[in-house]
């Protein structure tokens, strides 16, 4: 994808704000760890237009720039950490949609181009970056808030909450494509729990300030040493200090003991460490200080409400893909990938063949409803999270799998079966890991009065998130050089999305193919589990998935997701639906926003407004030299306006217009089309079978794209719709546009048993594929006796 550079240019950033030269309206900070604020309130500084500009596009005030930029005089980076600061800001970029209207990612006029231009703003960016890799958005605003306050600032010169968050939200993301969130994992693994749930909220954001401001002082030398004591806040302490402040920082037990030290660290004596962690299960409700010793309260569990709560979960970092199962699932998974691998490998690898069945709609599989219910979710289509792909895909994604050549055997074994073995298959290993699985719900020793979050991981749930995993990451996309990992508690979030489905399912009506395999899939929200998984939220906006309206574009903690429709104009299904993650933030004309939705959805509306038609319909029995019917001259333009909501969002479409018809227009989602490329895909092909003839059989072949409201089209009985568009990606996309009959067109007609009968009002439609366009008819008339619908097949390939 094309991207804009990076690079700051004279022009591009110029100095965040510049101070009187006067000695007496220089704000001081001569006394260690404090802040002349009579000198701060009779100074003056000076913002240039293009730098106010720049603010206000971000929403940020200057008052918040100057109060930062006065707490953040008393840190000092460590030449290390300014380097990968450095080295961050230069890789962030942003990345255009069609037709360059909108921008996802920091652009090169963005906010933090000028406040990386003075030491203050580059501590700033990095201090509010690494919050929000452990933090919400709204905590980290939070702890900042608080940390201001311990200079006792007075309160004409005091920013508000709302300002503090839009502060953070301006360098948030920023360290996700860093190694900081897997030294954040690796410094919290020791306060974790094996094996059980950890999640879990933070400390007070006051007990967080009043410890980072012991750390700015340990950074300017006005402390030798600090000892920390409590849980994984205590962690996001030790990450800062060694990864951007160059400290020495160590890791103790309670007998003083070194347990662990960041990679790295230079001082190896105990004396020497400048920061000392202690993790203690159950610290005080308030921050004790004996010779600078902090004890930080830890954050309660949280698990019961974890969605009403979201803000306050703590993320534990990022783990490395290599490690990432064992790391956020302990000693269960490791059962599952060591003594357990050859049923591990057989539930996958039959998972994986159940999954192509189901694609690919092979017969004696599920019924018709059952299949239209599973791809009504919209679930991943690319070729990687089903049969031989997700096989070669999962061992890539996941090292830990193909360590054991056990696991990998049976899971390929498992794959070369027919469906109905793989379904016996997955059953019979279900049930034998369930006689093994301690977890409550499956052992019948287990007890079902303690809380869920005590009891250890189930392993059919690991095998479960294990596959939604892979899915997941089947299509999504991340620029070189902006990799990702995923956060722990995100990783363990997917779990638990799937361990509470389960526990609701009486035991005795749990289907472990449809309703543990097939029916995992949230509908339609691929978006929110990639947001999940990366940043450790995003469960508010599971209402958001249940929309067919949903965003097109989100940001969530720093990272902005967004469907390919809105970036390239393809009719090719598994390109068009990948999601792409980067850091930063969306842009259209030169201000943030928290998400783009489709302007309206037509379909919802209906289609008698829409002027733009086919251009005929006949009946046919030979399917011989069928012709291209797609205009050439379609051309596609991405509008866009500001939606009139509390929250900060867009509303976008595409107009369609083509030289036939200049008078006529026509407006689609880049969210419908995303979800109508998926729901009309199919992996079907026709290799190695001898197909059946079409000759004699009745259908309708329509010409053109444009809406089908001919009353020659709706006969009886129901004959399978054609539309050949091979030629014109956007063709396809106007021609999935319509799933209803114009109401105009809904009129009854006589059935077989001489009642009069409503016609139907739904279309469903089937892209070709891999098929033949005889298979493809076939299939779309199987759908319209089974439905009493009309389906289009919609040839790609004549």
């Amino acid at each position: 994808m094309p991207s804009i550079p990076s690079n700051p240019t004279p022009n591009q950033s110029a100095p965040l704000l510049s101070q009187d030269a006067q000695p007496g309206s220089a704000v001081g900070f001569q006394q260690q760890g404090t802040v002349d604020w009579i000198s701060m309130a009779n100074g003056t500084v000076g913002f240039s237009v293009d730098v106010l500009s720049r603010l206000s596009k971000a929403g940020v005030e200057a008052l918040t720039i100057y109060a930062a930029r006065a707490i953040f005089t008393n840190i000092r980076l460590g030449q290390v950490g300014e380097r990968r600061l450095n080295d961050a800001l230069q890789a962030a970029k942003a990345f255009p949609s069609v037709s360059n209207i909108l921008w996802f990612g920091f652009g090169v006029k963005h906010i933090i181009r000028s406040m990386q231009e003075s030491a203050e703003g580059l501590a700033c960016l990095g201090i509010c970056a690494s919050l929000t890799e452990q933090y919400s958005t709204v905590i980290a605003a939070k702890v900042l808030r608080e940390l201001f306050l311990l200079y006792s600032p007075p309160a004409d010169l005091t920013p508000t909450l709302r300002q503090w968050i839009s502060l953070v939200e301006a360098s948030e993301g920023l360290l996700g494509p860093t190694d900081f969130g897997l030294v954040l994992h690796g410094l919290s693994r020791f306060c974790l729990r094996d094996g059980c749930c950890n999640v879990r909220g933070c400390a007070s954001p006051e007990h967080i300030a009043v410890a980072l401001k012991g750390i700015f002082d340990l950074s300017k030398g006005y402390l030798d040493c600090l000892f920390l004591s409590g849980g994984a806040d205590c962690a996001w302490m030790a990450a800062i200090s060694h990864w951007l402040l160059d400290l020495s920082v160590e890791i103790q037990d309670r007998n003083g003991s070194v347990i662990y030290r960041p990679q790295g660290t230079k001082r190896q004596l105990r004396n020497d460490a400048q920061l000392v962690i202690t993790y203690i299960d159950e610290p005080s409700q308030s921050v004790e200080i004996v010779r600078k010793h902090y004890i930080i309260p830890s954050g309660r569990s949280i698990f019961s409400n974890a969605t009403d709560h979201e803000d306050d979960v703590i993320s534990y970092g990022r783990v490395d893909w290599a490690t990432c199962l064992s790391d956020t699932f302990g000693t269960p998974m490791k059962r599952l990938l060591s003594t357990q691998s050859r049923t591990t490998g057989i539930c996958l690898g039959s998972a994986s063949r159940i999954l192509y069945a189901v694609m690919r709609d092979e017969d004696d599989t599920l019924t018709l409803e059952k299949k239209r219910g599973v791809r009504m979710d919209a679930p991943p289509i690319s070729s990687s999270s089903y049969g031989r792909g997700f096989f070669l895909f999962s061992r890539r994604l996941l090292p830990e799998l193909d360590e054991n050549t056990s696991l990998v055997g049976s899971m390929e074994t498992a794959l070369g079966k027919s469906y109905t073995e793989a379904v016996q298959l997955f059953s019979q290993s279900i049930v034998s890991l369930s006689s093994f699985c301690p977890c409550h719900v499956c052992s019948e020793e287990g007890n079902p009065t303690n809380n869920m979050e005590d009891q250890p991981f189930c392993l059919i749930t690991m095998i479960e998130t294990i596959c939604t995993l892979v899915r997941i990451m089947s299509v999504c996309h991340m620029q070189q050089g902006l990799e990702i990992n995923p956060t722990r508690s995100g990783l363990e979030k997917l779990y638990w999305m799937r361990r509470k489905i389960a526990s609701a399912t009486v035991k005795s009506d749990y289907d472990p193919i449809f309703t543990g395999l097939l029916q995992s899939w949230p509908r339609p929200s691929i978006m929110t589990l990639a947001e999940i998984l990366f940043t450790g939220r995003g469960d508010r906006h599971m209402a958001w998935s249940k929309r067919i309206n949903s965003p097109a574009a989100a940001c969530c903690n720093g990272l902005c997701f967004y469907l390919n429709t809105l970036i390239e104009v393809t009719s090719d299904p598994e390109r068009a639906c990948l999601v792409n993650v980067i850091p930063g933030r969306i842009e259209w004309n030169k201000s943030t926003y928290d998400y783009v939705q489709d302007i309206i959805d037509e379909q919802e509306k209906g289609t008698d407004e829409m002027v733009y038609q086919s251009t005929g319909a006949e009946t046919i029995t030979q399917y011989d030299g069928l012709m291209d019917s797609s205009s050439p001259d379609l051309k596609a333009e991405l509008i866009v306006e500001e939606a009139a909501t509390v929250n900060r969002g867009l509303l976008a479409n595409y107009r369609i217009t083509t030289q036939k018809f200049p008078s006529r227009q026509f407006l689609l989602g880049p969210r419908m089309v995303w979800y109508r490329l998926n729901d009309a895909f199919t992996a079907a092909t026709c290799q190695g079978r001898i197909c059946k003839s079409l000759d004699g059989f009745r259908s309708i072949l329509v010409r053109g794209e444009g809406i089908i409201r001919k009353e020659g089209v709706l006969q009886e009985p129901l004959a399978p719709i054609i539309r050949v568009l091979p030629s014109q990606d956007l063709s396809i996309w106007l021609a999935l546009s319509q799933t209803n009959f114009p109401a105009a067109s809904r009129t009854n007609f006589p059935a077989a048993s001489g009642e009069l009968r409503q016609r139907p009002s739904r279309i469903f439609n089937k892209l070709q594929g891999g098929q033949c366009i005889r298979c493809c008819v076939l299939r779309a008339a199987e759908f319209s006796e089974e439905f009493d619908t009309c389906c289009v097949c919609i040839i790609t390939v004549p």
